[in-house]
């Protein structure tokens, strides 16, 4: 019997054929910006990191799972307390060289490097703090190696490199004293108002990307909840920034996160301060309480 256009048959055919291709071409889209978003970003360096110390020398090392970190050390004669810089995401140690050289000449060695996938270290794929953790690793091995004591040395993290400390941290004791500036709390909560951001795309696209991430490229979101980690950081001294006008992380995840934290964590919340802007905005204020702080809980 012949198939009409009236036929319900036939309507059902054209629903799941549009069906069909409408997932296909959800799946596709969903595929591509997640390869987009995880993307390495490599660049060459165009800056001389002379102009910050004369002293300035290259540095690398490498990970457990095979990748060179490379950066520059900003050493002192005394060579006796170092503070590591962790920029944030799609970004590279150049986002922090001001800060870099302003507490060199505070007295303190500064290592400024790339995390793994940005500027000049191996690519990688972006994991948000996930992979990036076995970095910070890589740098504590190098530090100590250095004769560098635990307790001499600071961390500092911009954005997700201060989350990704706090990730690191609850899993190592190692790292002793540390300055989160702008970090995300909650990964997955982030994600629903600023994935579209990023995609530029419907929110309901959120879902795909964040399976066809998981699948194709191994990134975990959900394991992503520094508020969650917070809880094993213990008596270790952390200081907490945030600007109140951040539009990328909300200032109520930092005020949980510190709430999380505890009673070793000194929280300070900027007024008019956009995301990791506070040093751009006060950097004499920035620099002193930076300094301040590591004088006061790293050994002397």
């Amino acid at each position: 019997m012949a198939v009409g256009f009236g036929s319900r048959t036939f309507r059902r055919r054209v629903v799941a054929l549009a069906a069909t291709g409408f997932m296909c071409l959800y799946a596709m889209i969903s595929c591509l910006t997640a390869e987009r978003l995880t993307r390495a970003t490599n660049h060459p360096l165009t800056f001389d990191p002379h102009q910050l110390s004369r002293d300035a020398a290259p540095w690398q090392t490498r990970t457990q799972d095979g990748l060179t970190l490379r950066g520059w050390r900003l050493p002192t004669a005394e060579h006796r307390h170092l503070i590591v810089l962790v920029h944030g995401m799609w970004s590279s140690w150049l986002e922090m060289a001001g800060l870099g050289r302003d507490l060199h000449n505070q007295g303190y060695d500064v290592l400024l490097f790339d995390l793994r996938g940005h500027g000049q270290s191996d690519p990688s794929r972006l994991s948000l703090g996930s992979r990036e953790r076995a970095d910070l690793r890589a740098v504590m091995r190098w530090a100590l190696a250095e004769g560098y004591e635990e307790d001499r040395i600071g961390w500092l993290g911009y954005s997700m490199g201060a989350s990704t400390l706090m990730l690191e941290a609850a899993h190592n004791p190692s790292i002793q004293a540390a300055v989160i500036d702008s970090p995300y709390g909650d990964l997955p909560a982030l994600l629903k108002t600023q994935l579209s951001k990023h995609s530029r795309l419907p929110s309901w696209f959120n879902p795909g990307i964040l399976t066809a991430a998981r699948l194709l490229y191994g990134l975990r979101t959900d394991e992503l909840v520094p508020i969650q980690a917070a809880a094993s950081w213990g008596d270790r001294p952390l200081l907490l920034i945030h600007g109140e006008s951040d539009s990328i992380v909300p200032v109520a995840q930092a005020l949980r996160l510190s709430r999380a934290a505890g009673a070793s964590c000194l929280t300070l919340t900027l007024p008019g301060v956009e995301h990791v802007q506070a040093y751009r905005t006060y950097p004499k204020k920035y620099v002193s309480l930076i300094t301040e702080f590591f004088h006061d809980h790293l050994s002397p």
